[in-house]
């Protein structure tokens, strides 16, 4: 019990430091709103401001329990001095009475179910992928060192990672649950932001049907529960269309502040809310037809948005990071790599029918991860709400903020667009009388977890149960981890056996939140991608021709290969020998080697390890090369690339002359069949362990696999631990 109370108070903490930053702010700007609408505003608001705070915190490495206690516990006394300083009521009376007394039964009843369903599964430890993985594993790794790692560059520590920082708050209280519960507050608030809209606007009804036909889909309740930032995000991107409709009625520009404030923030808690802040500016400029409220919006939006642009771009030279690398070339992620993990979220699994798509969305969520609900088959019944100008508003805003669906087919990204849609679902058929309440109903009853477990996928991501045991902790945390996560089993021997200064690879994510060593994963960086490649090479694609280019002997201070066609895959070289008069030129300490594109990795090509090499890393550029100068004059009458074949690579080679320039010297290649010497095996277990790799994880899935396990000898490699198919090995 003593844990459960640790938990409540770090998520319970958090929400209050936010509720308490942003009343202060509201009143700071002296806005006004009705009623209850002023902690529905507080609250995202001052999560903006309070993110911002810890992450420049962050920055100088005093994210520590003692500041994040004191610093709270000072601005949640200031805003009650201040509560309790004023006398005037607020502004304007609350227009609760305006909501029908059954519908507000029903909401009330609905959300305590549901409520009730998502506390505990956001109190029971966390075991979601991204959760226990990456979100939690960056919060948990910032916590020990009290602030950003800036030696620890993956794909998911580059992101934009607001919600991390009021998370980190929570985790230094609650840890991993703790900061479960602050993403479950967001949640949470979204149903009631949906019915205060429909209130102030005229379609209570609509409001509270909308709010619990979203608040009861399955993908918002799994989601909403996980250390997840896609409720965050749709609460912002909703508050923020909220804030711009009445600040269209009332023009008081103090509220513009405040909504860029909110999609600065989205931005900073997901990259794919940055369609938040094209909205706003869109939807002012048309509006007000002025430059000065554009500024309004946009400078508050950019106060919140870009320190995470700023820290990528002073940390990694790219301030969109992990993403356009080939726009900002760093040797961290590599514009290939990028290319196909977008393709990859981009797709929907081989073999599903477009037509299968929509059902899938909504009802089975088998071969999509989660569903949002059979309801939403009735979406294009919204379309009808043209008609109205909210209506219009509504539909702009969900066409909008729908593309990142485009881009990543989970449904937990159209997860922004259900209020939106919701809402005008409801006033396109708000005249048909008793239908709101039916279709409300209808979405509860279906998803409710033992309801839809009757005819969705059976492995569909969804809530299934309500783990009292886990959530009060009467069930020990790890055996509720090892039963739903079981490669947890390895945490024991991996922090037993691996130093903190040792580095592990595995070609899968792992939940690295709950494992305290550094787990480098093959596809999230440039490092990941290099030793994935390098164990692949000794048994998958061993370098396997020669390309000798033959000339006349010349006299040159430098040489390179250059590639002249343009084409969709990469260019590998794994050695790159410069001979004259038949035997090699002895590699010199003075060589100055360079490669375009990807010149960090061009050693790889004059290393003596076939199981390294070079690489474009991106499709084949013209004029992709591999140099070297020799730092003095040197004769030279033939070039030497081992490597696969690459049959759209057009070669030659040119030659830096006396006069400092580079000319063509031969061209066509012979080429002719390699056989890379053996112990390919060794040789790339070698390569990872002089760059800090000493042990691997290896699944059954893996494609070497079969091969390390048959050949332990050869690799190099010990076994250390099993668990759920999954193989510790140790190189030795």
């Amino acid at each position: 019990m003593n844990q459960v109370i640790h938990i409540l108070f770090g998520a319970g903490f958090t929400v209050a430091i936010c509720l308490a930053s942003g009343w202060l702010l509201l009143r700071r700007l002296g806005v006004g709103f009705r009623g209850g609408e002023a902690a529905l505003f507080a609250f995202p608001a001052g999560a903006a401001c309070v993110s911002t705070a810890v992450f420049f915190l962050c920055v100088v490495h005093q994210a520590r329990r003692g500041v994040f206690l004191w610093a709270g516990l000072a601005v949640i006394a200031w805003a009650v001095w201040v509560r309790l300083s004023e006398r005037r009521p607020d502004p304007q009376p609350d227009l609760v009475k305006r909501l029908p007394t059954p519908w507000k039964i029903l909401f009330c009843l609905a959300f305590t179910a549901f409520f009730f369903l998502y506390f505990f599964n956001a109190l029971a430890p966390e075991v979601s992928p991204d959760g226990s993985g990456y979100h939690l594993e960056n919060v948990a790794r910032y916590w020990r060192l009290h602030g950003f790692a800036w030696d620890h560059r993956t794909l998911y520590s580059a992101l934009s990672q607001g919600m991390e920082m009021l998370f980190l708050v929570a985790f230094t209280f609650g840890r991993h649950s703790a900061a479960a519960l602050v993403h479950m507050a967001f949640q949470a608030a979204l149903p009631f932001l949906v019915v205060f809209y429909g209130r102030r606007f005229g379609i209570p009804q609509v409001g509270v049907c909308a709010a619990l036909l979203v608040y009861a889909s399955p993908v918002v309740g799994i989601t909403g529960i996980s250390a997840y930032n896609d409720l965050a995000v749709a609460t912002l991107l909703f508050t923020g269309f909220y804030l711009l409709q009445v600040w269209d009625e009332t023009r008081d520009y103090r509220l513009l502040i405040i909504c860029g404030l909110l999609y600065g923030f989205a931005y900073g808690v997901k990259y794919t809310a940055m369609f938040g802040m094209v909205f706003a500016v869109g939807f002012v400029g048309l509006r007000a037809r002025r430059l000065r409220p554009i500024l309004h919006v946009s400078l508050a939006a950019l106060l919140v948005a870009a320190p995470w642009a700023l820290r990528n771009w002073f940390w990694l030279g790219n301030p969109a990071a992990p993403f356009l690398n080939a726009w900002f070339p760093n040797p961290y992620f590599h514009p290939g790599a990028e290319r196909d993990y977008l393709t990859g979220l981009a797709h929907y699994p081989a073999g599903i029918h477009s037509w299968k798509i929509p059902f899938q969305l909504t009802v089975m969520g088998g071969l999509v991860p989660g569903m949002i609900g059979p309801i939403f088959l009735l979406a294009p019944l919204a379309l009808f709400a043209i008609r109205q100008r909210h209506g219009r508003r509504l539909l702009a805003a969900a066409a909008l903020f729908a593309i990142p669906a485009y881009l990543n087919t989970e449904p937990r990204f159209l997860i922004p667009v259900l209020p939106f849609v919701a809402l005008a679902m409801g006033l396109a058929i708000v005249e048909w009388r008793g239908v709101l309440p039916a279709m409300a109903i209808l979405q509860l009853v279906l998803c409710w977890p033992t309801v839809l477990s009757q005819y969705c996928a059976p492995y569909a991501w969804r809530l299934q149960s309500i783990p009292l045991r886990a959530a009060l902790r009467k069930q020990p945390e790890a055996e509720f981890l090892q039963s739903r996560i079981p490669e947890y089993g390895l945490k024991v021997p991996i922090e037993g056996f691996v130093r903190p200064d040792e580095r592990v690879f595995s070609f899968e994510g792992r939940p690295s939140a709950y494992w305290d060593r550094d787990i480098i994963v093959g596809y999230e960086s440039a490092l990941g991608n290099w030793a994935q490649d390098t164990l692949l090479s000794a048994v998958e694609h061993p370098p396997s021709i020669q390309q000798r280019f033959r000339f006349t002997p010349v006299s040159a201070r430098g040489v390179r290969v250059v590639q002249i066609a343009s084409a969709g895959k990469n260019w590998t070289v794994s050695e790159m020998r410069v001979l004259s008069g038949g035997g090699e030129l002895p590699r010199a300490p003075g060589w100055r080697l360079s490669a375009w594109p990807n010149g960090w990795d061009v050693q790889f090509a004059f290393d003596n390890n076939h199981a390294t090499r070079w690489s474009t890393w991106q499709p084949m550029p013209a004029r992709a090369y591999l140099a070297v100068d020799f730092g003095q004059p040197q004769k030279i009458d033939e070039v030497v690339l081992e490597c696969v074949p690459a049959r759209d690579a057009r070669l030659h080679v040119e030659i830096f002359n006396a006069q400092g320039e580079w000319g063509a010297l031969a061209g066509d290649p012979e080429t002719l069949g390699f056989d890379p010497p053996p112990g390919l095996r060794r040789a790339a277990a070698l390569a990872l362990k002089t760059r800090g790799f000493a042990y691997l994880l290896i699944n059954d899935s893996n494609s070497i696999a079969g091969d390390m396990r048959k050949y332990v000898h050869f690799w190099g490699i010990a076994p250390v631990a099993e668990a759920a198919g999954v193989d510790l090995y140790r190189i030795e």
